[in-house]
């Protein structure tokens, strides 16, 4: 693990790689060209190419000519909701003070893989522990519980789990619902990563382009892991607008970014320093 302007960053594995480079072009790739992006990474092309095969098989990315890849947009939905990044926030509308819950009590914790689809599922719907096996989130997002309901099992979520809408809680429950999340934790998270887009935007224009592209690479693909997992927390829990600024700076930084990894693409390999 590295740190770049402050911020934690994880290399990927080849797979994780060539979805984003998948997600952030926007088309097909050649696999010479994400082979050299690999070589970046400190990755093989024989590791690339068996990322190609893994993802094919798991439906994430198909052939779409001769030697080249691009997303399923109809594959699993957990890479759909990684690639919709950008428009996670239209998901929310106004909050009536009822919750979203799901009981999963009855759920087995001893098949490993499972469990951690189911986990992931519920973090990735903001839905925290409010009581043992009952785990919830505001009931702000659209289409209600029906339309959670099915992206979360979508996402992994145990077929056993019961998700619906709770409501009428006394005044002392309710307040402690409204204190599950850490507020000031999630404000200051957002003021630390718009910094860290700002610094390294004025430092991608500086330095050498290889350099440049692995940390436009590294740097937003870890913003973008957090803004995935955001709560999307109604104005009654959380009035700032921290949040939105981040998700309009990350737009422009990955827009910035798009540009430098065209450069580095269509540059012959001994001159893209």
């Amino acid at each position: 693990m590295e740190t770049i302007c402050n911020i934690k960053v994880i290399s990927p594995a080849a797979p994780d790689l060539i979805l984003d480079l998948l997600m952030a072009h926007g088309s097909s790739l050649p696999v010479s060209v994400m082979c050299r992006a690999g070589s970046l990474m400190g990755m093989t092309p024989t590791a690339i190419r068996v990322g190609l095969t893994r993802l094919v098989d798991q439906g994430k990315i198909a052939h779409s000519a001769r030697g080249s890849y691009a997303l399923n947009r109809s594959g699993p939905a957990l890479a759909r909701d990684v690639d919709d990044w950008q428009h996670k926030g239209a998901q929310a509308v106004a909050w009536r003070g009822h919750w979203l819950a799901v009981q999963d009590a009855g759920v087995l914790r001893s098949d490993k893989t499972a469990w951690r689809r189911h986990s992931l599922a519920l973090e990735l719907r903001g839905l925290v522990p409010f009581q043992p096996g009952l785990h919830v989130r505001p009931d702000n997002l659209r289409g209600g519980v029906s339309a959670v309901r099915a992206q979360l099992l979508e996402l992994g979520l145990a077929p056993q789990a019961l998700v619906f809408r709770m409501d009428g809680l006394d005044a002392a429950r309710q307040a402690e619902a409204c204190r599950l999340w850490d507020v000031e934790a999630l404000l200051a998270n957002y003021q630390r990563q718009h910094k860290a887009l700002e610094q390294s935007g004025k430092r991608l224009l500086k330095i050498k382009l290889d350099a440049a592209v692995r940390e436009s690479l590294l740097l937003g693909r870890a913003v973008i892991s957090s803004l995935v997992r955001d709560p999307l927390l109604p104005p009654e829990l959380m009035t700032s607008d921290a949040h939105a600024a981040l998700v309009q700076r990350m737009k422009e930084y990955q827009r910035e970014a798009v540009v430098l990894w065209q450069t580095w693409m269509a540059l012959p390999q001994d001159e893209k320093t």
